[in-house]
């Protein structure tokens, strides 16, 4: 009479166990096309791209033909709109610069270093997300250079992120960014051109900050972009020594490859900020 209710238990225990396994399968079996769907495209995208170079190639070759001289008056009127514009962006990246010198004992974060550790994971996907990144702020002037790794069942995607400049336009505690840099995957290797408008918004007495940013690639021989990318996290200050601040940091991040795969990472890490 005692083993009656022991068994029910273990057959239980049992289909318990093979429901889960069933679940865990069918969880990879859905995840499987999403880190390799991006090496593929890469793939085709790097093919396409040089069997077009070497047909323009030909092309051109025998369609060549010498340019025609300019008028003088044409010379001159674009040449001078040139001079004007550059000598106009030249002034106003100065009087910009300046102004954030004067601003730099109420708002020292504009002149600071910055390392960051983060990790995220997509659970539709059963994804994860490793990156770290150094990023410089001088004024008016940044440059953020990040590298990423994405890993699932099929393999993992590493990437080297670098904004090689950045424009920040400061408005009272909030500064709009905008940045120009590339994005090189390392296998299989190809780099794309890549952009970024933003914004960080920094708030009571600098220990919080809010900081969001749109990046896109450009768009490739498959006639969609390599990436795009919406970010946006929080930190808060916790600890101080000297002039080294550290604020842990979470943040949600969402990206689209091609067009075609996506991926959706909740984000928990660790900033350090010097200034």
């Amino acid at each position: 009479m005692t083993l009656k209710p022991a068994l029910n238990i273990s057959l239980t225990l049992f289909v318990m166990r093979f429901v889960f396994s069933a679940f865990c399968l069918v969880v990879s079996i859905y995840s499987t096309a999403q880190v390799r769907d991006v090496r593929s495209n890469i793939e085709k995208d790097k093919s396409e791209k040089s069997s077009k170079t070497s047909h323009r190639g030909e092309s051109s070759s025998s369609s060549y033909s010498p340019p025609e001289p300019g008028d003088g008056l044409a010379e001159f009127i674009v040449g001078s709109l040139f001079y004007y514009t550059a000598y106009g962006i030249y002034r106003g990246l100065e009087y910009g610069q300046s102004l954030m010198q004067y601003r730099r004992e109420a708002h020292p974060e504009t002149f600071s270093l910055e390392g960051e550790l983060m990790a995220g994971f997509d659970f539709p996907n059963n994804a994860e997300q490793f990156s770290s990144s150094v990023r410089g702020n001088w004024g008016i002037f940044a440059s953020d250079l990040r590298l990423n790794y994405v890993n699932d069942v099929t393999g993992g995607l590493h990437a080297l992120d670098w904004q090689v400049l950045k424009l920040r336009f400061p408005l009272k505690n909030i500064k709009f960014e905008y940045g120009l840099g590339f994005s090189h995957v390392f296998s299989p290797s190809k780099t794309y051109f890549d952009q970024s408008t933003g914004f960080d918004w920094c708030f009571f007495h600098r220990k919080a900050t809010v900081r969001g940013q749109y990046q896109w690639s450009q768009n490739t021989t498959l006639g969609s972009r390599y990436r795009q990318e919406w970010r946006l996290d929080a930190c808060y200050e916790m600890a101080q020594t000297g002039h080294l601040r550290f604020a842990p940091t979470a943040g949600f991040v969402s990206r689209n490859y091609f067009g075609t795969t996506h991926f959706h990472f909740l984000q928990l890490g660790l900033r350090l900020q010097l200034f």
